[in-house]
């Protein structure tokens, strides 16, 4: 009965399973062989974990850390699933994960419309490069696929719970929070619901030890500088690239990035989390005003999750070459739901996910070097982020218009 069901599956669906393992094979492959794209997952993520089992503490739970404590639980699977040898275990938790993923996306071969955001998810994970798969916002986006899928299933408590836990993890999932409390019909519920998960993570956090640094989290950016990859740097990008004195890149040892200086850099980054949440409340408004004017369901939320999650990305001080998995997740939404004038968001943000690889990490030694190949990359990748933005921003105001 079982192998009857399984050769009744379409053959397309085993062949989307086929690809997504041969891409990740190879991502792994070359990310082994070349560089060390997976440092984070080598020495970071296996140092956290061997040095709390050392001295018997919890990140983010009764010790401070750069992230919500949430995010801890990917390091453990990681570990349990092959304790020999961190990295392995890691790749075995998100080939996994993402094969699961797919599987789950596809209704398991039965959802033969979502053939094209499969393929789409699989290459931009590819194009990416191997940090797609070497860095925590795999587990943020898988969660955040799981609750589109469900959004889409009409089990809007259920997306929304998942879109929570993937916010525990990387902030990108607020936006599609905020995109559902806009869009519900039911908003007293919505935020019943989500207030019952919030508390569930919370109490989770105090047994197991919790205390002030459970929310140690929120602060320890805040401090920081520019970084190298970031929207914003472009200001300072441009001047190194034409020779301007005073701009330059530099290592801060401190929160072990690259970040830019120069000319008002201090000031900027003091205001831009300021500037971010500005331009996301600037999207909620403009969601309202949508929704007011009665624009379909699904099509406000698919494009008000794009633009709130730029907001978050463009705006944003930090912007590791992972984060391009932000936009990956977010454009996968509207080609899932069918949304219209979506091609422009799939070319750029396929085009986007192939200059990352290039920045990160073919070309990162050009670009720390200043020179112009790495500098100008990373410029026409972020410009390209930034237009999606502005055409995002378009079609949302368009929403929002009286029907004549």
């Amino acid at each position: 009965m079982l192998l009857a069901k399984v050769k009744a599956l379409p053959r397309n669906f085993w062949f989307i399973l086929l690809g997504a393992l041969v891409a990740q094979m190879i991502l792994i492959l070359l990310g082994t062989a070349s560089g060390d794209p997976f440092g984070d997952v080598r020495y970071t993520y296996d140092a956290w974990v061997n040095d709390m089992m050392q001295h018997h503490y919890l990140l983010g739970i009764n010790t401070p850390w750069v992230y919500p404590f949430v995010a801890e639980l990917p390091l453990w699977l990681a570990h349990f699933a092959w304790p020999l040898d961190f990295m392995t275990g890691w790749f075995i938790v998100v080939v996994n994960l993402n094969m699961l993923l797919i599987a789950y996306l596809l209704g398991w071969g039965r959802k033969t419309e979502r053939f094209k955001a499969a393929w789409f998810l699989i290459a931009c994970i590819f194009l990416c490069g191997p940090v797609s798969i070497g860095r925590l916002e795999v587990f943020s986006m898988a969660l955040s696929v799981f609750a589109a899928v469900s959004y889409l299933n009409e089990r809007e408590s259920l997306s929304m719970q998942l879109f929570n836990a993937a916010t525990w993890i990387k902030v990108s999932p607020l936006a599609a929070l905020a995109s559902g409390f806009v869009v519900s019909d039911k908003k007293k519920r919505f935020v019943l619901h989500l207030l019952i998960g919030t508390v569930a993570i919370l109490v989770i956090g105090l047994l197991l030890g919790g205390n002030q640094s459970m929310f140690s989290f929120v602060g320890m950016q805040s401090g920081r500088g520019i970084q190298v990859e970031s929207s914003i740097a472009i200001i300072w990008l441009v001047q190194i690239l034409f020779g301007i004195s005073g701009s330059k890149i530099y290592y801060d040892g401190q929160i072990l990035t690259f970040q830019v200086s120069g000319f008002g850099v201090t000031e900027i980054a003091s205001i831009m989390t300021l500037v971010q949440f500005g331009a996301l409340a600037i999207t909620i408004w403009l969601g309202f005003r949508a929704k007011k004017q009665g624009a379909d369901k699904n099509t406000l939320f698919a494009w008000m999750f794009l633009t709130a999650t730029l907001d978050l990305l463009v705006f944003n001080k930090v912007g590791s070459p992972q984060y391009e998995l932000w936009l990956v997740g977010a454009a996968f939404v509207g080609i899932l739901f069918g949304t219209r004038n979506w091609k422009f968001v799939t070319y750029l943000t396929i085009l986007t996910s192939g200059l990352s690889w290039l920045i990160f990490p073919i070309y990162y030694g050009d670009l720390l070097d200043g020179k112009p190949l790495g500098v100008g990359l990373l410029i026409l990748r972020n410009l390209g982020v930034i237009a999606v933005l502005v055409y995002s921003n378009r079609q949302l105001i368009k929403l929002g218009k009286a029907k004549k």
